[in-house]
């Protein structure tokens, strides 16, 4: 074995240490040695009574996300009708909030408008048929069978339009810390509310200002909520409420120069959407190569955010649109 001076502090190294040096390299992290999961989700919004028509040609997949607005009138004998019949949906997994319809669902808004306690608790009742799972605000961790792992954070509260359930005033932050929210907003949040950080997937009934929230040449979208995205960075977000608003953005993040709000999202323009294709298919999709950049996302968790809002019914209240399929790498 032969010596070789160093150029520095006089020492010896052998010539097998300096062919260990050239040949180092750096070791993956431990997520990168975990096999990704690939995982089908099929998301919607904004049903109002019209499943039996939606349920017609439904792909396969292995969650069903469903926004909210399942119902027209949110009695409880609509509720029971919906849910029954998103229950045949061949899903592992079938995960629903209310939306600002399920009026009776909504206890404090119901008793407000007339209606009865016994009536709340009997539409609370009907919640969980056989196959479903009926989300409250918070975060929820699930495995699927392959071992799938994901955790997601769910609320059906959108900012006050007119008089209906689960609204807030546009005044007060429910998603944020007191530090996040900004002087002249009141902080509401609760350790339920506040979306925290590490989530894979955030569930709204409403969309975030300024993204795919369009709706009579404005935005109806909630800024508290663009804020705590902004700061949690999930991978995706789906949402509806605003009918008009359908459709999918890939949202970046740059905190470097941020974007006119100041928050560092970076919104490219729309995804395009082929509805005529989306009809014949029976489920709207990312193009090819918007797909499998975002499926292979998995540790790279801040990169960016898909943005979904599904709402089925369109401006003209018909059900004109699509189910979203998107497949995510999980581990």
């Amino acid at each position: 074995m032969s010596l070789k001076r160093a150029h520095t502090h006089g020492s010896f190294t052998t010539e097998d240490e300096n062919i260990s040096k050239r040949h180092r390299t750096t070791s993956p992290s431990p997520s990168d040695l975990i096999k990704p999961i690939p995982v089908r989700f099929l998301i919607m919004s904004d049903t109002h009574d019209r499943h039996d028509e939606i349920l017609q040609s439904t792909p396969q997949c292995d969650v069903l996300l469903h926004c909210g607005d399942f119902t027209e009138d949110g009695s409880p004998e609509a509720i029971k009708q919906a849910l029954d019949a998103f229950s045949k949906i061949e899903a592992e997994l079938k995960l629903f909030i209310a939306g600002n319809h399920e009026i009776s669902l909504d206890r404090d808004y119901y008793l407000s408008q007339g209606g009865t306690e016994e009536v709340h608790l009997k539409a609370r009742a009907l919640t969980a048929p056989p196959g479903i799972r009926f989300l409250e605000e918070g975060t929820h961790e699930f495995t699927l069978k392959s071992g799938a792992y994901f955790k997601i954070f769910v609320s059906p509260w959108t900012p006050q339009y007119g008089s209906s359930a689960f609204q807030y005033p546009t005044s007060r932050d429910r998603f944020n810390g007191p530090e996040i929210t900004p002087p002249w907003a009141q902080n509401v949040g609760t350790e339920s509310s506040i979306i925290p950080e590490g989530v894979d997937i955030v569930m709204t009934h409403g969309p975030p200002q300024y993204i795919l929230d369009r709706t009579d040449g404005s935005s109806a979208g909630c800024e508290h909520l663009r804020r705590a995205i902004a700061r949690v960075r999930p991978r995706l977000h789906c949402f509806g409420h605003v009918h008009t608003g359908y459709g999918a953005q890939k949202v970046w993040y740059d905190d470097r120069k941020g974007s006119g709000e100041g928050d560092g999202m970076v919104l490219p323009p729309q995804e395009w959407v082929g509805k005529n294709q989306a009809k014949r298919k029976g489920y709207a999709c990312l193009g090819p190569g918007v797909a499998e950049a975002f499926r292979k996302n998995r540790n790279g968790k801040g990169k960016g955010t898909l943005m979904i809002n599904a709402a089925i019914v369109d401006g003209n209240n018909k059900p004109e649109n699509m189910p979203w399929l998107v497949e995510l790498d999980l581990s």
